[in-house]
This record gives C-alpha cells, sequence and structure tokens, in this order.
C-alpha cells in the first residue's frame, strides 16, 4: 500500500514539475520551487527503487530458506525410517536372546547327555518377519543408490541375523555396497567372507568376480589375475566366468 502512494506521488508531482517547465514565462521564485519539486521527485524515485530492490532480496531469502526446509524434512524422514528399521532389528534380537536363553536352561536341567550336531537355527514368527524386513530395507536402500544407509542397514542385519537364508545375500549386498562406495578394501573383505562364510552360496562366484574387479580398480594387478582365473578354474560353467574371461583379455 506504501509502494502505491509513493508511486502516485511521483507521478503528481512530475506533472506539475512538467506543467511548470512549460510555462512561457517563469519568476525566479517558482524557479526554486520547480528546483525542490524536482528534488523531491528524485527522492521519491530513489525510495522507490530501494523498495523494490529490498523486495526482491527478500523473496529471494525466503526461497532460500524454503529449500533449506525442504532438505532438512527429508533428512529427518530418511532418518526416522532408519531408526525404525533398526529398532525392529533390535526387537528381534531380543527376543532371539531370550529364545537362546530358555533352550539353555532346557538344556542344562536336561543333565549329561550325548553331544549332537547343531541343528540349524529357528526362528518364531515374529523374528523371521522382523529379519525379513529388515533385508527388504537394506536392499531397497542399495537399489534406490543409497548405498551409506544400504551399509548400515545389512551390517546390521548380519550382526543380528547372521544364519539365515539370506544372510549370504545379505553379506555380498553388503561388499557391493562398499563398492559402490569406492570403497573397495573393505568391498574386498565383504567379498571373500562370502566365501569363506557361506561356499556353497549360489553368491560365491559373483562373490569372486567382485573381488577381482575390487583388486583391479586399486591397481593390484597381480591379485587381480590370480581372482579371475581361479573364477575360471571353480566356476567355468557360471555366467561370471565369461565376465572373469573378458577380463583377462585386457591384462594380455
Amino acid at each position: 500500500m506504501k509502494l502505491r502512494v509513493s508511486v502516485w506521488r511521483i507521478v503528481v508531482l512530475s506533472g506539475l514539475l512538467a506543467f511548470l517547465l512549460t510555462a512561457c514565462k517563469v519568476p525566479l521564485d517558482e524557479r526554486q520551487a520547480v528546483a525542490d519539486l524536482q528534488k523531491k521527485v528524485d527522492v521519491l524515485e530513489g525510495e522507490l527503487e530501494s523498495g523494490v530492490t529490498l523486495r526482491q532480496s527478500l523473496t529471494l531469502k525466503l526461497e532460500t530458506l524454503e529449500l533449506r526446509f525442504d532438505e532438512m524434512r527429508d533428512q529427518l524422514l530418511k532418518q526416522s525410517e532408519e531408526l525404525q528399521a533398526l529398532t525392529r532389528a533390535q526387537a528381534a534380537t531380543n527376543d532371539l536372546v531370550l529364545l537362546k536363553m530358555g533352550k539353555a536352561d532346557k538344556k542344562a536341567s536336561a543333565g549329561d547327555q550325548p553331544e549332537s550336531k547343531p541343528a540349524a537355527p529357528t526362528f518364531s514368527k515374529k523374528e523371521k518377519k522382523a529379519f525379513e524386513e529388515l533385508y527388504s530395507d537394506s536392499l531397497t536402500a542399495y537399489h534406490d543408490g543409497d548405498y551409506e544407509r544400504s551399509v548400515k542397514l545389512f551390517a546390521a542385519y548380519l550382526r543380528d541375523f547372521p544364519h539365515t537364508v539370506k544372510s549370504a545375500n545379505a553379506r555380498y549386498w553388503l561388499g557391493e555396497s562398499y563398492y559402490s562406495l569406492a570403497q573397495y578394501a573393505q568391498a574386498i573383505t565383504e567379498f571373500k567372507r562370502v566365501r569363506k562364510d557361506f561356499p556353497e552360496s549360489s553368491k560365491a562366484p559373483d562373490a569372486l568376480l567382485k573381488t577381482a574387479m575390487s583388486y583391479e580398480a586399486i591397481g593390484a594387478r597381480a591379485q587381480a589375475v590370480a581372482a579371475y582365473t581361479e573364477l575360471l578354474q571353480n566356476y567355468p560353467d557360471d555366467l561370471s566366468a565369461k565376465r572373469a574371461e573378458k577380463a583377462l583379455g585386457r591384462f594380455e
């Protein structure tokens, strides 16, 4: 409203000034009045320009604040999702500990009996649901390109559920997450653990291939060639063997 009034004042004063300037003969006193009027017009025009500049500056600051608010909101949502996933994993871990404690008490009360081969771990429906949700969240983070988050979630999965049907895959995708972050030393460690801890896993050939690729990425030529060669020897019929054969051609 103030800006509109200023514009109106400028228009009126400018018109009056034009009228006075077009007069045939202007007395000295009136000339002074015209000069004073011109000064006022100049001042008002300057105030008008300052107001426009100030409004543009405030608009830019507002847009910047809105952008920062959106970024902070997205970050809080991501942290909330991570916290929920870790909370589910922790709850399942607590249930697993209680289950193991109950089995230990039963074994102690049974007295001395012949040792038998350890049975595969069993999980309650609640535990199974927890580790399946955590694995799904981890894999989703990887496919979304959020590799830092997938590292945290896969690591949490392997910490709390080291012996499930998906543990080998979790270990492999943990290595893939490190590889995607160009953290090749950590990737090599995880890929080697796939073959060490789960030698019969279908991910073993792929893990050996990515081990070789990680060595190649850091310039460890001899180790890369050795890993590619081992892949061809141990898994000649696997699809990864073709990639290994092609990769070895680069070293000839």
